[in-house]
């Protein structure tokens, strides 16, 4: 063979395209290669079972009090609430992760990496929704029923317990479950909007946990009762619970409105990264 047909046969080009599935692989190996998403994760997964182990058992010695237990029966002691209790803390970490997948690049400047080999941008922010979904979905499924598991053998030595057959048990758990994972890709869209890891958990942090509590001084005049009813946060409060409140929105519209948000804010985050420089 000659020196030049040895040359062409080396240096010929290969074209491949960048498919979806291999950006899902791509951002798969980057979530779980990562080390303080790897962490948070963990914290997460703790803070859901501890805390409601925790709760579980600081609820069962409450009743071991007579006059304690008669006024938690009077109120409606709700076994499933007592347990999940770590949810709720959980929803800001994983919060934090959806941003930190996305926000994190741009820190470090390997979002440029991403868009270069796959430059319309929208392929590698789907990819890292899928993955972050199904990662947090399947972590929190495990956590939220572990806890319920462990946090009702505690209650059920006051004979308080529930179980998984008990009305609407099954629901609530996997209402927690799309609850954080909901709030997990509400940080990604966010993280994709800010573009700064300290900023965005910041805004989610008051989205979640401080604008609920502002809302509370909005009159009714004003349409108080409605905007705190279609709140971002407010439309999980009675698809996570057994025990419904009658001032926020029934589960199933509860869950569509959420999916909603969640739905506009990824539109709002692609948009961000479609349009906006690098």
């Amino acid at each position: 063979m000659s020196t030049a047909a040895l040359e062409k046969q080396q240096f010929t080009p290969v074209e491949r395209r960048v498919t979806f599935g291999g950006l899902l692989r791509s951002e798969w190996i980057k979530f779980w290669s990562v080390r303080s998403i790897v962490v948070t994760m963990v914290v997460a997964f703790v803070a859901v079972v501890g805390l409601g182990v925790l709760l579980a058992w600081a609820t069962s010695s409450a009743f071991a009090d007579p006059e304690t237990a008669r006024e938690m029966a009077a109120q409606g002691f709700d076994p499933v609430a007592a347990s999940l209790q770590g949810a709720q803390m959980a929803s800001l970490i994983v919060a934090a992760v959806g941003v930190i997948v996305i926000a994190g690049e741009f820190s470090t400047g390997m979002i440029r990496t991403s868009f270069a080999a796959a430059p319309g941008r929208l392929g590698v922010f789907a990819a890292k929704a899928v993955v972050l979904a199904v990662s947090v979905a399947a972590v929190m499924a495990v956590a939220v029923f572990l806890a319920f598991l462990l946090g009702q053998a505690v209650l059920e030595t006051k004979d308080v317990g529930a179980s998984l057959g008990d009305d609407d048990v099954v629901r609530a758990l996997l209402g927690n479950v799309a609850m954080l994972t909901g709030f997990a890709l509400s940080g990604l869209a966010v993280g994709a909007l800010l573009r700064n890891s300290a900023g965005a958990i910041c805004t989610v942090l008051a989205a979640i946990f401080v604008v609920p509590l502002l809302l509370m001084a909005v009159p009714e005049s004003w349409g108080g009762e409605g905007i705190r009813e279609f709140y971002f946060t407010n439309t999980t409060t009675n698809f996570v619970n057994v025990t419904s409140q009658p001032v926020f929105l029934d589960p199933l519209p509860g869950l569509a409105v959420f999916a909603a948000w969640i739905a506009v804010l990824l539109g709002l985050g692609a948009l961000a990264l479609k349009t906006r420089d690098v």
